[in-house]
């Protein structure tokens, strides 16, 4: 039976709640069941996510509102929804207990990274040493744009080549690490590119838009069969694995 995976709403548009057709497809090409899951500020639909979803994707989007990592407003970059990202973090932290697998992309990777108390920097021109511009201009979102380097002892090792051109959509980037998470990938001004839990099953994030690539990378396809494979035993293992009092 396909697992059935959460994609998370990215955000409101004219009183919209959307989520981009590439992470449908990136779920369906994959081998799962996608389901559209809306920002609620109803916590009681967190118990019936987790009973309808074998697995949780989180999106890209806006920046996220600098007080909700301790911080004030130091840039003119971006724009923030504080209701949107209240539910992020909340629907996150919940979901992080429950060990169902998590892939985490790009803004979805900071909103992990920030549920584990981490924080971002809310624009890479206020980082030191200078960064690389990690807005490509290129017109397809499949291009690539930088490289990123895979580090071993990670999940993503045995998926992504060491070395390995990515896209790139973000102006924003991890600047302390979140509780329990370790780095899987680096580019090459030093920013964190990817993330994985050391205490959790799967629990991803990366920076760039693998949804984006599968059609142009077996990196980013792999990935995404990874998570779908993960979700479609991930129940199950639950009763395998946990013994009482180990959580």
């Amino acid at each position: 039976m396909k697992p059935v995976i959460g994609i998370v709403s990215c955000g409101c548009m004219n009183h919209r709640q959307f989520v981009p057709q590439t992470y449908i497809q990136a779920i369906e090409r994959s081998g799962g069941i996608p389901v559209i899951l809306p920002c609620t500020q109803n916590t009681e639909a967190y118990e019936s996510y987790k009973n309808q979803c074998d697995g949780f994707l989180f999106c890209g989007g806006d920046d996220v509102t600098p007080l909700l990592f301790g911080e004030e407003l130091l840039t003119k970059r971006g724009s923030t929804d504080l209701r949107t990202d209240q539910f992020h973090l909340s629907l996150m932290k919940y979901l992080l207990t429950l060990r169902l697998p998590i892939l985490a992309i790009c803004r979805g990777m900071q909103i992990l990274n920030i549920a584990l108390e981490g924080t971002i920097y809310q624009d890479l021109s206020l980082r030191w040493p200078a960064s690389l511009n990690h807005m490509q201009l290129s017109s397809d979102r499949s291009d690539p744009c930088h490289k990123i380097t895979v580090l071993k002892d990670s999940m993503l090792f045995n998926i992504y080549n060491k070395n390995e051109a990515v896209n790139s959509f973000h102006h924003q980037c991890i600047r302390i690490l979140g509780k329990d998470l370790k780095p899987s990938a680096m580019a090459s001004d030093g920013i964190i590119e990817a993330v994985e839990s050391e205490l959790l099953p799967f629990v991803v994030g990366v920076q760039w838009h693998p949804e984006c690539m599968i059609e142009s990378s077996a990196s980013a396809q792999e990935l995404f069969y990874v998570f779908i494979e993960k979700s479609k035993k991930a129940k199950n293992l639950q009763y395998i694995s946990i013994k009482p009092g180990t959580q």
